[in-house]
Order: C-alpha cells, then sequence, then structure tokens
C-alpha cells in the first residue's frame, strides 16, 4: 500500500515504517555514586588486601578515592584516570569491573576500615546500531548494578508526535549470579499522566562468560500518545549488563 513514510517526507509504497530514528530516546538511573564503601578492615599486620566493591563499573576510574589509617592518622588518596593509586603509604589499582589490589607499606591500623567512595555505571548508547532488521549490530552495553531487587534503571522514547504505536524490542542480558533475573517492564503514558505499566517480560541472563548473552524478545507495546520506556528490574542485588539489538517502533494511526 502507499503509505506517508516521514523519514522520506513522501508517500512510498512501502508497509508499516520504523520511526525509531526520529525518536527521542534517553536514559535514566544507570549511574550512581556511593561513599564510605568497607572495603577492608585493618588488623595491624596485613600490608595487602584485594577483593571487588560492591556496585561495578567504576566510572570513571579517577572518581575512586580510598580512604585508611596508618599510625592513628587518616589518608586518603584518589586513582588517576587508568585506575592507579599512590601516595607516600601504599600503592594500588582499582579496575572497571571494580576489583582492586592495595599494597601499604605499613600495616592499617588495627580495627580501622579502608573505605571507598566512587561513581559506578555506564548507561546504554548508540541505539540508532539498533534501527535496522537485519539485526547486525547492536547498541553500547549498558552495565550498572544494585545493593537490591527492584527497579534499576530505564530507557525512555519520546515518539515523534502524538498517535497510536506499537513499539517492538529484542534485548540481550547477562547477569553475574544464577539466582539474578532481569525483568523487563513495558511502559506507555500520556503527556501529563502516570506511567502505566502494560506488560512486563523475565529475561534469565544466568551466570554466563562476559562474551556471552541470552537474547529475548519483550512483549510489544501499544502506545496511545507520545512516550514508552523500559525499566529493568533486577530480581536480587547483583550486576546486569544490556544491549539493544533491535528497536522497532510503528506508527498504526
Amino acid at each position: 500500500m502507499w503509505q506517508y513514510n516521514p523519514l522520506t517526507r513522501n508517500f512510498d509504497k512501502v508497509g508499516l515504517v520504523n520511526v525509531a530514528p526520529l525518536c527521542t530516546i534517553e536514559t535514566e538511573g544507570w549511574t550512581g555514586s556511593t561513599s564510605g564503601e568497607v572495603l577492608f578492615t585493618g588488623d595491624g599486620t596485613t600490608v595487602d588486601f584485594s577483593g571487588k566493591v560492591d556496585l561495578p563499573p567504576i566510572n570513571p576510574l579517577n572518581s575512586f578515592t580510598l580512604h585508611y589509617v596508618i599510625g592513628g592518622n587518616s589518608y586518603s588518596v584518589t586513582a588517576d584516570e587508568d585506575g592507579n593509586l599512590s601516595d607516600a603509604n601504599m600503592t594500588g589499582t582499582i579496575n572497571q569491573d571494580g576489583t582492586y589490589e592495595f599494597h601499604f607499606n605499613t600495616a592499617p591500623d588495627n580495627e580501622t576500615d579502608g573505605t571507598a567512595d566512587y561513581n559506578y555505571g555506564i548507561a546504554p548508547t548508540n541505539f540508532e546500531n539498533a534501527f535496522d532488521m537485519d539485526r547486525s549490530n547492536y547498541s553500547s552495553e549498558g552495565w550498572t548494578s544494585s545493593s537490591s531487587a527492584g527497579y534499576v534503571s530505564y530507557v525512555n522514547f519520546e515518539m515523534p508526535d502524538e498517535g497510536a504505536y506499537l513499539c517492538c524490542f529484542e534485548l540481550e542480558v547477562k547477569t553475574t549470579g544464577s539466582g539474578e533475573k532481569v525483568r523487563v517492564g513495558g511502559y506507555s503514558k500520556c503527556d501529563g499522566s502516570l506511567w502505566t505499566l502494560t506488560d512486563s517480560t523475565f529475561l534469565d541472563g544466568g551466570q554466563f562468560g562476559t562474551d556471552y548473552y541470552r537474547r529475548g524478545n519483550i512483549r510489544p507495546i501499544f502506545v496511545t500518545g507520545k512516550y514508552a520506556r523500559l525499566g529493568f528490574y533486577l530480581t536480587a542485588a547483583g550486576t546486569f549488563w544490556i544491549r539493544f539489538r533491535y528497536i522497532g517502533i510503528f506508527r498504526l494511526i
């Protein structure tokens, strides 16, 4: 059939037109900051500490500051942009995945905590890579953590104008633990109204290597108005990654 194509601004002989390239796509809740997280407790003897922070990824690396006590004095050292820490008392590294190694010339005082402040989380980007039906590209990866179960982050879509739309998404997800699942909630709203949950889909990422994703199709979201969103709910405290394999937004009327 002949239909007005907003991408070409002509009447083309086409089926439904994917207007995702005309939408405004914004992310919400993927990044945050924490302070005072205890990484180790000194015993007056141990000089080497290693582990992993609670809320990876560290972003940027130079947001990471370590606080510690030696000889009754409090010290702070901040990582450089490559994650290296160094002062008169210690050297160490902090990696984007949250793993750290610290070496002290003199052991931190007994029963004193080494604590950290840092920013975390990376929002997905490059959504335009997922507009093609051939699914040959992906959006950039979104990566964040939560200290408890609940909705962690969102991706919001604003349509080019008022209308009725069918929104279709294909995602890939991975998690850090076998007990974690990501529930993806589809929402819609009209101007001035509250977000309405239209449906939700569980994507079980499981515990896999860094290159493995579990693929899933989100149930289509029917939108009357201009706004849709996907909310990402983590069923247990942990870390998850998502990327979009396909984004299709079709105007019906």
